[in-house]
């Protein structure tokens, strides 16, 4: 685990191919097919050599939750438990592996059918109709989020729906964690020199740009929306601006620079939350020997 380009996908293949092993992603954004270049996904004839389960599972207009992820990922684990496989979780989706060593609220599953009564209220009424509607049933939760984040406004409304009971209230209630005992060895990779990393993550996107970005973007705007949750993470976002002619492209850059360097840092600061068995500094060279060493 650790933030973004420090090389944790060719250190996790690298061990996958050592140990006979299988890879489940847990990455926010990979998760979601034609989000290719944005999400620095790996090409495909590398995912068909080495394939990652939970990479390209749903569509860009799908609803995904951190509850979703852990429910997927813990059923992979089972899966290749069945199968007696060794397993390499890699990615930098923090509140996706807070989520397995340490459990999360017992709330329940995404509701199509409520969510789609929900989209059409939003249709209806606007977005400020549902936010009202959530402070008066839930005060608390209707606090912390911005009147105008319709994901979370309507996640909120179709938490109460469903149970009956706040969403404020249900987050404070831990569910059961059937990874609690598991022996989880944890490795790290981050920056050495800030510097040259933001200098790389610079490099990194004027390289997605050539890859085809904006018209990667132009293309989910055109069929889905430019609502859909996939557009607001790093890259995204700020490229949906520039096609908005909000700013220039140079300003793109830098604003897709500063953005994932941000991230990065928040990436760092939760790691200090998690038992980390080793942290490497990127472009060390001995990684894989070092954590061989470790399963033996």
């Amino acid at each position: 685990m650790g933030p973004t380009n420090t090389g944790k996908t060719s250190l996790a293949i690298s061990l996958a191919e050592k140990l006979d092993a299988e890879i489940i992603s847990v990455d926010s954004v990979q998760i979601y097919k034609y989000a290719d270049i944005g999400s620095n996904k790996l090409k495909p004839n590398l995912l068909k050599d080495h394939p990652h389960h939970l990479i390209n599972s749903i569509e860009p207009q799908d609803s995904y939750s951190v509850g979703n992820f852990r429910n997927d990922a813990i059923k992979t684990i089972n899966t290749l438990d069945e199968k007696n496989k060794n397993i390499i979780l890699v990615g930098g989706t923090m509140m996706y592996f807070n989520s397995l060593f340490k459990g999360i609220s017992d709330l329940p599953e995404n509701d199509l059918e409520i969510r789609r009564q929900l989209d059409a209220e939003e249709k209806k009424y606007g977005i400020n109709f549902l936010y009202q509607r959530l402070k008066k049933i839930d005060e608390e939760s209707a606090l912390k989020i911005h009147k105008n984040d319709q994901q979370r406004i309507k996640r909120s409304l179709e938490v109460f729906i469903k149970t009956g009971e706040t969403h404020s209230k249900l987050k404070k209630k831990i569910a059961f964690n059937p990874l609690e005992n598991r022996n989880f060895l944890n490795f790290a990779i981050v920056p050495e020199d800030k510097k040259l990393f933001k200098k790389n993550l610079n490099a990194r996107f004027q390289m997605m740009l050539d890859q085809g970005l904006v018209e990667e973007t132009k293309f989910l705007i055109e069929k889905f929306s430019k609502n859909v949750k996939l557009l607001s993470s790093v890259g995204y976002k700020q490229v949906v601006e520039y096609l908005e002619e909000k700013t220039s492209l140079e300003e793109m850059i830098e604003k897709a620079t500063n953005a994932n360097y941000q991230l990065s840092k928040r990436q760092i600061t939760w790691l200090k939350k998690f038992k980390i068995t080793e942290t490497f500094s990127t472009n060390q060279s001995n990684m894989v020997i070092k954590i061989l060493n470790y399963l033996e």
